[in-house]
This record gives C-alpha cells, sequence and structure tokens, in this order.
C-alpha cells in the first residue's frame, strides 16, 4: 500500500499531493476531483519509473479539513 499525503494550499488555491512511498510524486490540482483523476495516471507511472510494484492499493491521507 502507498499512502499519498494530500493539502490544500491557500496561498496558491490549490490542493497538492505529494509522497514518500511514490518517488517523484508532487503534483496539483484546483480541485479534489481533479487532483484524484491525475493521480490515477501518474502514480502507476511513477512507481513502473522507480521500478515499484504498480499492482498494488494506495490510500489517500488528507492533511487538512474539507470545508462544506
Amino acid at each position: 500500500m502507498y499512502t499519498i499525503n494530500i493539502r490544500f494550499d491557500a496561498e496558491a488555491d490549490v490542493w497538492v499531493a505529494v509522497s514518500d512511498d511514490v518517488p517523484g510524486l508532487a503534483t496539483e490540482a484546483e480541485s479534489l476531483d481533479a487532483l484524484e483523476s491525475k493521480l490515477h495516471a501518474l502514480v502507476p507511472e511513477l512507481l513502473e519509473a522507480n521500478a515499484l510494484p504498480a499492482t498494488g492499493t494506495y490510500s489517500l491521507r488528507i492533511d487538512c479539513p474539507i470545508a462544506a
């Protein structure tokens, strides 16, 4: 399992995703939905590029509350 940490950068007004488990992962998007779409494409590519098993699961950990 790979953990991806997500936080909202209020200064840049974007959601940011990084991970110690997925080398090279650092991406951002204007919404959580857009970020999740990017991650579905990026994570397997980065895992393959780093010779890590791409046939696992990953969990998203949001580091700040989501306002309703």
